[in-house]
């Protein structure tokens, strides 16, 4: 994992690195921190690494003439997506990140079991990048996991309902759920597989169904009696997880 801290403060540089470190070792992470103090040094490291994880910037700078919101503000404006996360003695301050999508913030002193959430969600966030491959009509495609809504199984036809097309192919429920695994995916039916990130509401009198963001609209899928509390339980982990 990159990491990078801007924080004018040496003390909560190092502690920061130290809590991190904690967690890449407990993980098993591979980790690389690189610190600023200076916004421009900043801007200049973060136009050439792109592939950075994650920024923890305090919002007030000491001194500078730039402070962390404003900073976070001109990274956005540049087009820059990286994760954000303040930190902070004022916390009420922290609350306008919302303003340049900042993923949260953290009080000092810095909070372990909060920033080992943060830094899990980030884990998450990458593997949910990851490029599925499928072999469909005679071709080899590359499907990126976040881009797939839901699977369709009849019979032993598989058909992929993506952002943005179908693929159809021979195959079985077992070796979707094998391809797919369970954090991100969860079965409903004897013929649907979905995504959780996808989900809009459940209907929790029977008959169950889902609903499920595709294309613009909303898609309502079956749920059997033998999933609903199954799938009730995914959509609560996931919802939380989002609020932390």
């Amino acid at each position: 994992m990159k990491v990078v801290i801007c924080e004018d403060e040496q003390y909560w540089t190092e502690t920061l690195k130290t809590s991190i470190a904690k967690w890449a070792t407990a993980r098993k992470v591979p980790f690389h921190c690189d610190s600023f103090v200076l916004p421009q040094e900043l801007i200049n490291h973060l136009t050439k690494n792109l592939d950075t994880d994650v920024l923890f910037l305090d919002i007030s700078l000491g001194e500078q003439v730039v402070d962390g919101m404003t900073l976070a503000k001109h990274l956005r404006e540049m087009g820059n997506t990286i994760p954000i996360i303040f930190v902070t003695v004022d916390s009420l301050r922290a609350a306008d990140g919302y303003l340049v999508e900042a993923m949260g913030f953290l009080s000092k002193p810095i909070e372990e079991g909060r920033l080992s959430l943060f830094l899990d969600r980030i884990i998450k966030r990458q593997k949910n990048q990851r490029i599925i491959k499928i072999v469909a009509e005679n071709r080899l495609n590359n499907v990126y996991q976040k881009d797939i809504v839901y699977v369709e199984i009849i019979d032993h036809t598989v058909i992929y309902h993506t952002v943005k097309y179908k693929l159809t192919l021979r195959g079985t429920l077992g070796e979707v759920l094998v391809l797919l695994g369970d954090e991100y995916f969860v079965q409903i039916h004897r013929s649907y597989v979905i995504a959780l990130d996808k989900i809009d509401n459940i209907k929790t009198t029977y008959p169950y169904s889902v609903s499920i963001h595709e294309n613009n609209g909303l898609v309502d899928l079956p749920v059997s009696r033998k999933y609903i509390n199954k799938l009730m339980e995914a959509f609560s982990d996931d919802v939380l997880e989002k609020m932390i």
